[in-house]
């Protein structure tokens, strides 16, 4: 991920809704050209309503943690990221799927810088502008996109999408709240979301989008090397914290606005959707950043480490 040098400002917004490579663009006048991009290679909304997984049998009910739980599990991740990167600030929205309820939330309204987490949003608006339909081609770029992190693709898919337009549609198709373009059309990862956000996210993906499209977002996130193409390595906060669990993610990560970006997201299980974003001290090197959010995952595992293997 860049480095950029931009005005900082974290902004809060509506309360937390309840339960929570070588590059040719080839572009034309009309809108069916969109997001045609080859590789030359290698080099919240309201939840949905049903939100058990189309691929697994219904699981039995369980009870959700009550509020105390809750409160004490986000303490837990507040205190372990703070005693790693004093200063930081976080935003924290774990959803359990199976028992439709919040694990954990902490500022999970407030407004981020993405970093590569925006890339959720650029990979759904191109499946969307191709009817859900991805030909060896998209998958390619959503690999690369997604997998590897490859700003490279993520710049090509952005122009052909749109730019700006990518997170006012995508906002639109989901229903995000807490998410607006960056204020510098080409900047797609300046960005600013929420944790909130982030999980409706991955909540559409696993229930509002045909099943072939889906399985192709998860695989993409759940087959990344440790290294990304930037040579950064993406394998901390969810992935270093909970080595025997199954997961997809999709993590961030720049210096920005005199701040360390920094984020784990993804899918833990088949039950779990989590977000912890970051503005950490600029002081802080990326080793100590990444530290700081895999504590905060860890304190997480009791929980997490219980998702169901798929």
């Amino acid at each position: 991920m860049r480095s950029r040098s931009v005005v900082f400002g974290l902004v809060a917004t509506l309360a937390v809704t309840a339960g929570l490579g070588a590059l040719a663009v080839a572009t034309g006048p009309d809108s069916a050209s969109k997001h045609e991009v080859t590789i030359a290679l290698p080099s919240s909304a309201q939840l949905p309503d049903t939100l058990v997984s189309p691929s697994s049998p219904a699981p039995e009910p369980e009870v959700p943690l009550t509020e105390e739980m809750r409160a004490e599990l986000a303490s837990a991740v507040v205190a372990a990221v703070e005693s790693a990167a004093p200063g930081t600030d976080l935003g924290l929205a774990v959803y359990d799927r199976v028992t439709r309820s919040a694990v954990a939330t902490e500022n999970a309204d407030a407004q981020f810088y993405s970093a590569s987490v925006v890339k959720l949003l650029i990979a759904i608006d191109l499946l969307h502008d191709a009817g859900w339909a991805a030909d060896d081609r998209a998958k390619e770029n959503l690999s690369q996109l997604l997998g590897a992190s490859n700003d490279g693709v993520a710049d090509a898919l952005w122009a052909a999408g749109g730019r700006r337009d990518i997170v006012r549609d995508t906002s639109a198709l989901i229903g995000l709240v807490n998410t607006a373009p960056p204020t510098v059309s080409d900047e797609w990862e300046m960005t600013r979301l929420s944790a909130q956000d982030v999980i409706a996210t991955y909540e559409y993906i696993h229930h509002q989008i045909p099943a072939s499209a889906r399985d192709v977002l998860l695989a993409a996130l759940t087959g990344p090397d440790d290294r990304a193409a930037d040579g950064f390595d993406q394998f901390f906060g969810i992935p270093a914290a909970l080595p025997e669990t199954t997961w997809g993610v999709k993590q961030g990560w720049m210096r920005a606005a005199g701040h360390v970006v920094l984020h784990t997201t993804g899918v833990v299980g088949e039950r779990y959707s989590v977000a912890l974003l970051s503005h950490q001290p600029s002081r802080l090197s990326y080793e100590t950043a990444s530290q700081a959010i895999t504590a905060g995952i860890a304190a997480l595992a009791p929980v997490l480490s219980g998702a169901e293997k798929g």
